[in-house]
C-alpha cells in the first residue's frame, strides 16, 4: 500500500513538472498561429471584397472566429458567457470593456454574435494587403496629424460607425496588470455619442490569469465574459460625456469578477 503511495506521488510530481514545458510549448505553437492565423484573414478578407457586401461579411466573420478559435484552443481557454440576450440585434454599437490581456480580442471575436473592428493609425491603411483586410472587418482609420481635438479626430470614425460598422474601445487605453481599473478614457464615449449609436458593455474576467498582461506567458484556465444591457446615447451631446463615461465605467466594474475563476461560479458552458 506503502509502494502504491509513493507511485502516485511520483507520477504526480512527474506531471507537475511537465506542465511548464508544455505550457512554454503552447506559447510558441501561438506564436506560429497568429503569424499564420493572421495572414489568412488578411488574404481571405481582401480577396472577399470581390464579392457582394453579404459574402464580404460571411466570409470576413467567419475567418475572424477561425483565428479567435484557433488561439482559444492552443492557449487551453475555456470561455463562458452570459448575457447574451442584452445584444438585441447586430449593431451599429460601440463596444466596451475591460482590458487585461492580449488574449481579450479573441474572446469577444469567437462569442459575439457580430463582426466588429478597432480605432486604427490611419498611417497603417497605406499597407496594401493590411489595409484591405482591416477595411473588411471594419476598423476605421483616424489620423492625430488633423488636429489636436480629440472631437475632430473622432468625426471620420463617427461617420463609419453611423453607417453601420461595431467598433471595439477599451476605454483603459492598456492591458490593466491587476484587477484595479486603470484611468478611462473619453474616446469611446464620445465616438458613441457623435454616431448616435448605443454603448455595448461587457466584463471579461480570467484573461490575465491565462495571458497575464505585462508577459506572454501561457497558463490554461476558464475566463468569464459577462455583456451588459446596452446605453442609449440618444439624444445626448459631447457635453454629456463625463456622466456616460462615468455610468459606463460602474456597468463594466459591476460585470466585472476580480479574481476569477478562484471561487467564482461557473454560468454557462464552453463554447
Amino acid at each position: 500500500m506503502g509502494g502504491l503511495k509513493l507511485l502516485r506521488l511520483q507520477t504526480d510530481t512527474h506531471i507537475v513538472d511537465r506542465v511548464p514545458a508544455v505550457n512554454t510549448l503552447r506559447k510558441y505553437v501561438l506564436y506560429l498561429w497568429l503569424v499564420f492565423a493572421t495572414l489568412v484573414v488578411l488574404i481571405v478578407s481582401t480577396v472577399s471584397r470581390l464579392g457582394t457586401q453579404r459574402f464580404l461579411h460571411s466570409a470576413t466573420h467567419g475567418v475572424a472566429r477561425w483565428w479567435a478559435w484557433g488561439m482559444l484552443r492552443i492557449t487551453g481557454t475555456r470561455c463562458h458567457v452570459e448575457g447574451l440576450e442584452n445584444i438585441p440585434g447586430t449593431g451599429p454599437y460601440v463596444v466596451m470593456g475591460n482590458h487585461r490581456s492580449h488574449l481579450d480580442a479573441a474572446v469577444l471575436i469567437y462569442n459575439l454574435p457580430f463582426l466588429f473592428g478597432f480605432i486604427v493609425k490611419q498611417e497603417l491603411m497605406k499597407i496594401p494587403i493590411f489595409a484591405g483586410g482591416m477595411r473588411s472587418i471594419g476598423c476605421v482609420a483616424v489620423s492625430r496629424k488633423k488636429s489636436k481635438d480629440d472631437h475632430a479626430v473622432l468625426d471620420g470614425a463617427a461617420q463609419e460607425v453611423a453607417g453601420g460598422k461595431n467598433i471595439l474601445v477599451f476605454p483603459e487605453g492598456t492591458r490593466a496588470p491587476t484587477d484595479d481599473f486603470l484611468p478611462f478614457k473619453k474616446g469611446g464615449v464620445l465616438l458613441a455619442i457623435k454616431a448616435g449609436v448605443p454603448i455595448l458593455p461587457f466584463g471579461l474576467s480570467g484573461t490575465g490569469k491565462v495571458i497575464p498582461a505585462r508577459i506572454l506567458t501561457v497558463t490554461p484556465g476558464e475566463v468569464q465574459l459577462n455583456i451588459g444591457t446596452l446605453i442609449s446615447t440618444d439624444g445626448l451631446t459631447i457635453d454629456d460625456r463625463d456622466t456616460v463615461l462615468e455610468s459606463v465605467r460602474q456597468r463594466i466594474v459591476d460585470l466585472y469578477i476580480p479574481g476569477y475563476p478562484d471561487g467564482a461560479e461557473i454560468q454557462r458552458g464552453d463554447p
